[in-house]
């Protein structure tokens, strides 16, 4: 994608889900019907909303459109990434409640258990999305995750496409899959992992799943399978493995999707090949999972290109 000048004249628009995380780790197994020792924490959440971050701390402008609610929740996200995200474009719905998720970990930080309450999503209608065209016009990549309706998905798909403004969508779940319209041309990018892309076709391998994501319409796909081979593809319709480099010590998993999914869309932006926008995804969530947070404090472009060297010395393909 050239898109690196013209991503310099104007801003990434990230659309979707923002909310509160609370994550907590068990102290001991978890034992079900009764109270469990845990330590918690929060940080700020959601799909797009991490995206817009992780791009935010590598030099990117980035702007949210989302709604929220009109309380304390938001302001504390605002605040956690001030001068970071652009919140301009983030709606205040009066007597909604911003959205929250609380994810369960394991002693080896592994999620056992997520709980999320994103119903305020729900007010993201067609009609609200073309209330705010011009700032999708004026946008040099949208990114779209699957707290948006279907309905809306569909619309931005068709508003992005007329304008050749290029789109990523970015899966939540697998429930959240069918969220997905049937056809998907127009769709510039697709980061999903192996689990979310069965619950739409099937059981396939990977490169089959390739090859129906593309025949839907998708133009670049890559697909992940936690720290085993992925494939990618573009559109030369090539399906080819990558293989991640696996994290000495995992402090918490959470993020780690979202954070390879930034380093790719990060890498496409810099006009990098789909093979390295790749690398960068790789590098991005093999150092995040080292650390305690869904978005590593420390990210900056500079370091995060030496991050990038150094697992190419180590063999990232």
């Amino acid at each position: 994608m050239s898109e690196e000048k013209k991503f310099k004249d104007s801003y990434v628009l990230c659309i979707g889900g923002i909310n509160v995380d609370k994550k907590v780790q068990l102290l001991e197994n978890l034992v079900l019907e009764t109270s469990n020792p845990v330590v918690s924490s929060l940080s700020a959440g959601g799909v797009s909303r991490n995206i817009a971050e992780n791009l935010g701390r590598l030099g990117v402008p980035v702007k949210m459109l989302s709604v929220a609610g009109d309380d304390e929740s938001f302001t504390w996200l605002e605040k956690e990434t001030e001068g970071i995200i652009d919140f301009s474009l983030v709606e205040h719905l009066k007597g909604k409640t911003t959205s929250n998720y609380t994810a369960i970990l394991d002693l080896q930080g592994d999620m056992c258990l997520a709980l999320a309450d994103m119903s305020i999503c729900e007010e993201m209608t067609p009609d609200w999305l073309f209330s705010h065209d011009e700032a999708v016009k004026q946008a040099s990549l949208v990114i779209a995750d699957l707290n948006l309706p279907q309905e809306t998905l569909q619309a931005l798909i068709q508003l992005t496409s007329l304008e050749k403004i290029p789109l990523a969508i970015i899966p939540v779940s697998g429930p959240k899959m069918k969220r997905i319209p049937d056809d998907l041309q127009g769709v510039t990018w697709i980061v999903v992992n192996a689990d979310e892309s069965r619950t739409r076709y099937g059981e396939h391998t990977l490169a089959e799943l390739a090859t129906l994501w593309q025949k839907d319409g998708v133009e670049n796909i890559v697909i992940t399978k936690g720290t085993k081979c992925g494939v990618f593809a573009d559109a030369t319709g090539v399906v080819k493995t990558f293989t991640p480099i696996k994290a000495e010590q995992v402090c918490d998993v959470t993020g780690a999707g979202d954070s390879f999914s930034s380093g790719v869309l990060y890498g496409a932006l810099k006009g990098a090949s789909l093979e390295e926008s790749i690398g960068y995804g790789l590098t991005n969530s093999y150092y995040t999972v080292q650390a305690i947070e869904t978005v590593r404090k420390d990210l900056n472009a500079k370091s995060f290109e030496k991050e990038y060297q150094h697992l190419k010395e180590r063999g990232l393909s």
